[in-house]
């Protein structure tokens, strides 16, 4: 067993060894002219006015915290979730808005509702039991 897995571990470094060196095989060579001036860069170191050596190095503007940094990186996602908030607010005010009014319509159509339905299941009752009497529906539904 143990020669199994040093073999494994061998053959591994082989690979290695061989990829790597194919690749630095493969490598182009070095430009001949490896400076390439950055045009911005450039005029930008010389644009900057000269500092006495006495002066001190100052900076050029105040250095930024890692809490400035925090608060733009957070920026959007505070947005979101507030957005994300006030929809859910306005949502459920709208359904209990909603949800108060379907009770006082229930109120009152509860006792016009009970009549109607009751008109309802006896209507019910008498086609089933016309049906019945014709023929056209047989079963325990007639027993009743």
């Amino acid at each position: 067993m143990r020669f199994q897995s040093r073999a494994v571990l061998a053959g591994a470094a082989l690979a290695m060894f061989a990829a790597s060196s194919g690749v630095a095989l493969l490598m182009p060579d070095p430009a001949d002219d490896p400076t390439v001036g950055v045009p911005e860069f450039a005029a930008s170191q010389q644009s900057l006015p000269a500092v006495p050596d006495d002066a001190g190095a100052r900076p050029v503007a105040p250095p930024v915290t890692g809490a400035q940094i925090a608060a733009l990186a957070l920026a959007p996602a505070r947005d979101r979730a507030e957005t994300l908030i006030a929809e859910r607010a306005k949502a459920e005010a709208e359904a209990a808005a909603a949800e108060d009014d379907d009770e006082d319509d229930d109120d009152e159509a509860d006792s016009s509702n009970s009549s109607s339905r009751a008109e309802e299941w006896r209507e019910l009752r008498n086609r089933i039991k016309e049906a019945c009497a014709d023929g056209r529906i047989r079963g325990q539904i007639c027993r009743s």
